[in-house]
């Protein structure tokens, strides 16, 4: 999805943060920093109907807009396609772990993957190629910048997170997927105001409008999507209600 800062004035405050951990003191931190939403990222396998209420005890109690992720951890395509179809069912949003090669790929080829998650994880490159960056943007499938990624990394070798970085958003301007950031935050020492990720993202070679675009505009698309969803028959078919 292309996103344009003139745009700007639309989205104000609508910052959103899609992966952090499910904890009352990191939601509430994010209200505090100025987040008009986030999105509370649990591990497929360990998800269950205790997790469950506990999830919606924080919705009902939030003053922002609280979204459930459920990140998917696997071994091979033929699982990652499985435990897709049985997350949309229980997740407003769908994110895949990345690192190999083979999920890497098979994430941006499905359409009811939401975001791939640090595709860069455990590699020296970024883990995205020319081949998947055209199936990302084909298949509407948002790429993480995890910030935690950089801010957690011995200084020694920050400079690959940077270079990591900086390579997804030159394949992103060349073929137009959609990038977001995230602070991955699993304490409240690790959230950042959206400012202070507006300037760290300079480092990255983004610019003010795609920081933006990576806080804002794809976050909020990816959630009116997935909210949308059940009213979709078809791709780019959507059922109207006449009132």
């Amino acid at each position: 999805m292309e996103g344009n800062y003139s745009t700007k004035k639309n989205y104000r405050e609508n910052f959103y943060d899609l992966n952090i951990s499910g904890n009352k003191s990191i939601v509430q931190e994010a209200e505090r920093l100025g987040f008009a939403g986030v999105s509370l990222t649990y591990n497929f396998d360990d998800y269950n109907s205790e997790i469950s209420k506990e999830y919606d005890e924080l919705k009902y109690e939030s003053n922002i807009i609280i979204r459930k992720c459920l990140e998917i951890n696997c071994k091979n395509p033929e699982e990652l396609k499985k435990k897709v179809r049985r997350s949309r069912k229980k997740a407003d949003i769908v994110m895949v772990r990345g690192g190999d090669n083979s999920i890497n790929r098979a994430a941006c080829e499905e359409r009811n993957v939401d975001i791939l998650s640090q595709p860069y994880r455990n590699r020296r490159d970024s883990g995205m190629n020319h081949v998947l960056a055209k199936k990302a943007a084909e298949n509407d499938v948002a790429v993480e910048i995890n910030l935690s990624s950089f801010l957690k990394t011995n200084l020694r070798y920050r400079h690959r997170i940077v270079s990591q970085f900086r390579h997804i958003m030159a394949l992103k301007r060349k073929y137009g997927f959609s990038v977001i950031i995230t602070s991955g935050a699993r304490s409240s020492y690790d959230q950042r105001k959206p400012m202070d990720i507006f300037a760290l993202s300079n480092c990255f070679d983004m610019t003010e409008n795609e920081s933006f675009e990576a806080l804002s505009i794809i976050p909020q698309h990816i959630i009116d999507r997935n909210d949308n969803r059940n009213n979709f028959v078809l791709d780019g078919v959507r059922t109207v209600v006449e009132l």
